[in-house]
């Protein structure tokens, strides 16, 4: 899944891992905003394991608080499990 939680000064986007069994694979974490203070593009990669707990952060992107609402995330996980694709907003 991916939080996003507004402060009063910027945005958080987490890119979360969630499993009731353990499970570990690859991940990519791509954000595109385009707001009043320009735009950017970013992108996250790497591994992952989930063992022994029921979720897991994966990275965490802190954009400004212009890009509530103007901006696209997509997590993509590839794992034993199969592959999922969740977005936001």
């Amino acid at each position: 899944m991916i939080r996003a939680q507004p402060d009063r000064d910027f945005l958080r986007l987490e890119a979360v891992v969630r499993s009731d069994a353990p499970v570990a694979g690859q991940y990519s974490f791509v954000i595109a905003k385009q707001s009043s203070t320009g735009s950017s593009n970013n992108t996250q990669s790497g591994t992952f394991a989930l063992q022994n707990a029921p979720e897991q952060v994966l990275t965490t992107v802190i954009l400004d608080r212009s890009a509530i609402g103007h901006y696209r995330a997509e997590l993509s996980l590839q794992s034993d499990l199969g592959r999922f694709t969740c977005t936001s907003p």
